[in-house]
C-alpha cells in the first residue's frame, strides 16, 4: 500500500524544487526600428520620426540601457497619387530648446480618400539579395465638419461625418486663446479646456467614436481665468477641432491608454504597429476647426 504514494510524493518533490528557481519573463533584446508618422493635410509639412528600441531593466522600463540614436543613412519617401516624395533629414529645434531629427517633406499635401505608401530605406543594411526597407500603408479619411453650439449650461461641439472616406473615430478638443507680444512680435497663446472634472482630477476630451462632446460653461470660464492669471493673457478667442482619426491612429490611442470599457483589461506598453519589419504607426488625422469670439459665448 505504501507504494500508491511514491509517485505523487516525487512530482511534489520536484514541483517544490522548480519553484526555487528564478524565471524572468524578459527575454533577449532586439534592437528594431521604431517609425512614427501621421499624414495631416492642414499641416505646413510632413514629419516621419525615426528612434530605435532601447533595452532597460525588467520593471524599469523607462530607463534605457545603452539607447542608440539612428545616425547612419537613412531614406524616407511617401509615394500617393502616382507621385513619390522624397522626405529630407532635418534637425529641428524644440520649444525647450532642445534638438530632434526629423525627416520632413513640404511638398506632400495628403489628400482624401488617398491611399499612401511609407518607406524607410536603410541601405547600410542591405545584404547582396534583399534591401532593407520598412513599409507602411494608410489612407487618409474625410474632414467632418465641427459645428459648436451653445446649451443651456455648456457648448456642444458635433461632427458632422463626411461618408466618402469615413474615419475610425473623433477626437475634439477646446482652446481659449489670447496674444501677446514677445521680443516684437504676437505670439499666440493658448490654454486647453477640461471635458470634465472626474473626483477632482480634471480630464481632457480623449477620442472616442462619438460624434458629440458637450464641454460645461464653467471649465470655459476657469481656463480664460487661468489665461489671465498665470500667463497675463486675456483669452478673446475659444477653438474648437475636431479630429478624424483613420483606424490605426484610433487603435494605437485605444490600445496605449486604455480601452472605453471600463472593465476590459488594460495594457500600457503593448507592441501594436503597422509597419513591416519594425514597429511604430504611420496613420492620417483630418482636423476641421472653427474660431468664435469669447464674450459672443460667454456672457459676462
Amino acid at each position: 500500500m505504501k507504494n500508491r504514494y511514491l509517485l505523487p510524493l516525487v512530482l511534489t518533490a520536484v514541483l517544490l524544487a522548480g519553484c526555487e528557481n528564478t524565471f524572468s519573463p524578459k527575454a533577449p533584446f532586439e534592437e528594431r526600428i521604431v517609425v512614427f508618422s501621421v499624414l495631416d493635410p492642414t499641416l505646413p509639412y510632413q514629419s516621419v520620426r525615426l528612434e530605435s528600441t532601447y533595452d532597460a531593466a525588467l520593471g524599469d522600463e523607462d530607463n534605457p540601457i545603452n539607447q542608440q540614436e539612428i545616425t547612419e543613412e537613412v531614406e524616407v519617401s511617401i509615394r500617393g497619387n502616382d507621385r513619390n516624395y522624397v522626405f529630407t533629414d532635418t534637425l529641428i529645434t524644440l520649444a525647450d530648446g532642445g534638438q530632434k531629427r526629423l525627416w520632413i517633406n513640404r511638398d506632400l499635401i495628403p489628400s482624401e480618400g488617398v491611399a499612401y505608401r511609407l518607406t524607410v530605406h536603410l541601405p547600410e543594411r542591405d545584404t547582396e539579395d534583399k534591401r532593407y526597407e520598412l513599409t507602411a500603408t494608410t489612407t487618409v479619411p474625410s474632414r467632418a465638419y465641427i459645428q459648436l453650439d451653445q446649451t443651456i449650461d455648456g457648448l456642444r461641439l458635433s461632427a458632422i461625418e463626411n461618408v466618402s472616406y469615413p474615419g475610425s473615430a473623433f477626437h475634439f478638443r477646446m482652446w481659449v486663446r489670447g496674444t501677446k507680444m514677445v521680443d516684437g512680435k504676437e505670439v499666440d497663446v493658448r490654454r486647453e479646456v477640461p471635458y470634465r472634472e472626474e473626483d477632482g482630477e480634471i480630464v481632457f476630451s480623449e477620442p472616442s467614436r462619438h460624434t458629440v462632446r458637450n464641454y460645461q460653461i464653467s471649465r470655459v470660464v476657469t481656463t480664460q481665468n487661468e489665461l489671465r492669471s498665470i500667463d497675463k493673457v486675456f483669452g478673446g478667442d475659444v477653438i474648437a477641432t475636431a479630429y478624424t482619426l483613420d483606424k490605426f491612429i484610433y487603435s494605437y490611442y485605444k490600445l496605449v491608454r486604455g480601452f472605453d470599457d471600463p472593465v476590459s483589461v488594460r495594457q500600457d506598453r503593448p507592441d501594436v504597429t503597422n509597419i513591416r519589419n519594425g514597429v511604430g504607426i504611420f496613420g492620417a488625422v483630418y482636423p476641421d476647426s472653427l474660431v468664435r469670439k469669447y464674450n459672443t459665448l460667454i456672457q459676462q
